[in-house]
């Protein structure tokens, strides 16, 4: 005989249908986040071009506060060319030379017209007269790196001496200018996506100094406003160059003569590209 016992079986299912249910909590809160960005790139301590040797992101407030990936330095090259100017001062050839005074006229020495006076450099003989004199030419060195970001940065400039036969009067009558190029192919096609980093073009957001003594406690010499990616593309896509020009005038130099002997002058200028 089987049992049924109505009171027991009533209380366990009342019991069922009062028990608290399982309860899981699961939170969850994804997020992206994109820093801005600076990617220079131009030859490396090695000399080899072009390569990317700082990539920064925005982590902080100005220039102190930027964290760059890449520990090791860039070095700039010669404008329009991926030739790094590291030894720049040995290979460079020497500033012109003006010969004055002369039966057949004056003349520069450097005669094709590539800011030097070097092996590459001829002449005809020349005919002397009682005050024929020679005197150094103004010149201009032009030098180069590239930039790709994804946000407005600024560059500071900061000058010190680097060569110990370094006049420091030469501080004094060299001159900075800067000025950015948009694209090209200098070796590697730049510039194709990209975009001025200041609306104001080529020198939009520059800053030039009339001498390099001004530099040697650090200047702001750029302030952009926008980036420089204008549309999708590889980084050299999305690069513009800046092209340094330091000056020596010649009407700083017309004191020159033969009996001053020779002189090298070198002041290493660093940049520092930071996200402010």
């Amino acid at each position: 005989m089987i049992r049924f016992n109505a009171p027991s079986f009533a209380l366990a299912l009342s019991a069922l249908l009062h028990a608290p249910g399982a309860a899981a909590e699961i939170e969850d809160r994804p997020g992206f986040r994109v820093l801005g960005a600076v990617v220079v790139w131009s030859a490396d301590s090695g000399g080899s071009a072009p390569r990317v040797v700082d990539f920064m992101i925005d982590t902080g407030s100005g220039a102190g506060g930027d964290t760059d990936l890449i520990a090791e330095d860039t070095h700039t090259v010669v404008t329009g060319t991926l030739l790094s100017t590291m030894g720049a001062p040995a290979s460079a050839g020497t500033m012109p030379f003006r010969i004055e005074d002369t039966a057949s006229g004056d003349f520069i020495t450097d005669t094709n017209s590539d800011g030097i006076t070097n092996a590459d450099d001829s002449f005809s003989p020349l005919e002397l007269t009682a005050s024929t004199g020679t005197r150094v030419d103004g010149t201009t060195s032009r030098s180069s790196f590239y930039v790709a970001s994804n946000v407005p940065f600024s560059i500071d400039a900061q000058s010190q001496f680097g060569g110990p036969n370094t006049d420091l009067v030469f501080l004094f009558i060299t001159s900075l200018d800067m000025e950015v190029t948009l694209s090209g192919d200098d070796g590697l096609a730049f510039g194709s996506q990209a975009q001025y980093p200041h609306t104001g073009g080529p020198k939009g957001g520059v800053t030039s100094f009339p001498n390099l003594l001004s530099l040697l406690p650090g200047r702001n010499v750029f302030t952009g406003n926008q980036r420089t990616a204008a549309g999708p593309g590889s980084i050299a896509d999305q690069s513009v160059r800046f092209d340094l020009a330091y000056s020596v005038g010649s009407q700083s130099l017309q004191g020159y003569d033969l009996s001053l002997g020779t002189f090298d002058f070198e002041v290493e200028i660093t940049y520092t590209v930071f996200i402010p």
